[in-house]
């Protein structure tokens, strides 16, 4: 090895045992010394405001950076075990900035009710190179959250000892729409159910007070009945509606002959087990054709009774009633309920259902959609 390499390599020596001692870690730094916050704040999940939380006089004695997490309680109680941790701005901003929403969500885990007003606490934990210290701080935001229900869930289950499945598991309610949710459950039992959402892992309760529907811990009450119940919960107008529903059948549209009888099986379903299926054809009179129908009659849609009342289970509005030949999105059979017209909203069915028989199913949440569908098709 020649001068000039040892040379460099004693250079590099040099210049990397510098930098390590240049870098070193320092835990050398002080905790903020003042808080900064609003005093009292009216909460609005809707608001595009944001409320900045700030401190100063937290550093390293070095001058590089120190990092931050605030911590947050309900004012009284202890901070050390917090109901909410976040960090700050990019760690090591000395702010931290919430949006409504956040701070909403702080405030419910605090036990504020919606519509009360309550105090919370919030500190600052600094820490560097792994050790984390406290300041002797605090300072207090009174919050008032605002009436009625303003975390929509996303999603809701049906628990309690008069669900279909004896409280031991929540049954999943489907989305109709923003903030609507239904669900199709025999009530059992004692008639006692529960709500409860979930936002990420957050879970919580509603109930009935009166007729209005709250966030917090309690049961609603139905009569048990032979036929299931539609639950549907409405967030918009903090409202509870139950339905009866019974009498589901599927019928041809020229003649409202029944195809099938649907059952309510458990689970959100009803199915018409084992169903002979024959198209009404006017050469066949076995298939019991008016006289006066010119055409083979491939058209179907159910009728439902709801609360007593008959309504119409059909397609769907822009669905094509062209005949299936396989491969159509599971939208396709996607079903509404309209008041009954006998020649709208009926689907046509596939021509392989011809002489056969099937099982008709009645699936009110398949991926958050209320279906039918054909299945254990055999020979008639």
């Amino acid at each position: 090895m020649n001068y000039l390499s040892l040379s460099i390599i004693a250079a590099l020596l040099l210049l990397l045992n510098g930098c390590s001692k240049e870098y070193q870690l320092s835990a050398d730094f002080t905790v903020p010394t003042e808080l900064s916050s609003p005093e009292k704040v009216q909460l609005d999940v809707t608001s595009s405001n944001n409320i900045a939380l700030s401190w100063s006089g937290g550093a390293a004695g070095d001058g590089s950076y120190v990092l931050y997490e605030v911590v947050f309680a309900k004012k009284g109680t202890d901070l050390s075990q917090p109901v909410e941790r976040i960090k700050s701005d990019f760690g090591a901003e000395p702010k931290l900035t919430l949006t409504h929403a956040a701070l909403n969500a702080i405030a419910r885990k605090a036990g504020i009710k919606p519509g009360e007003t309550g105090e919370l606490s919030w500190s600052v934990l600094t820490s560097k190179g792994g050790d984390v210290r406290p300041t002797d701080l605090a300072k207090d935001i009174a919050v008032t959250r605002g009436e009625g229900i303003d975390n929509m869930p996303n999603n809701l289950y049906l628990y309690g000892a008069g669900n279909e499945s004896n409280g031991t598991e929540g049954s999943l309610f489907r989305e109709a729409s923003d903030g609507i949710y239904v669900i199709y459950s025999k009530v059992a039992g004692n008639g006692d159910l529960e709500l409860k959402g979930k936002i990420g892992e957050d879970e919580f309760g509603y109930y009935l007070d009166g007729a209005k529907l709250k966030e917090g811990a309690g049961t609603i009450n139905l009569a048990p009945n032979a036929n299931p119940y539609r639950i549907t919960v409405d967030f918009n107008t903090l409202s509870v509606k139950t339905e009866v529903i019974s009498n589901v059948r599927c019928i041809w549209g020229a003649t409202y002959d029944v195809i099938g009888q649907l059952a309510y099986v458990g689970g959100g379903k009803f199915a018409a087990q084992n169903t002979a299926i024959r198209f009404i054809d006017p050469s066949k009179p076995e298939t019991n054709p008016p006289g006066w129908l010119s055409w083979i009659e491939e058209r179907y849609y159910f009728i439902a009774a709801v609360n007593g009342a008959d309504k119409c289970w059909g397609r769907m509005d822009g669905v094509s009633s062209e005949r299936p030949t396989g491969g159509e999105p599971l939208s396709f059979y996607e079903i509404g309920e309209f008041n009954w017209s006998q020649w709208d909203h009926l689907w046509k069915m596939k021509g392989d259902l011809n002489s056969k028989r099937a099982t008709i199913t009645i699936n009110t949440n398949k991926e958050n959609l209320m279906i039918h569908e054909f299945s254990t098709i055999t020979n008639l």
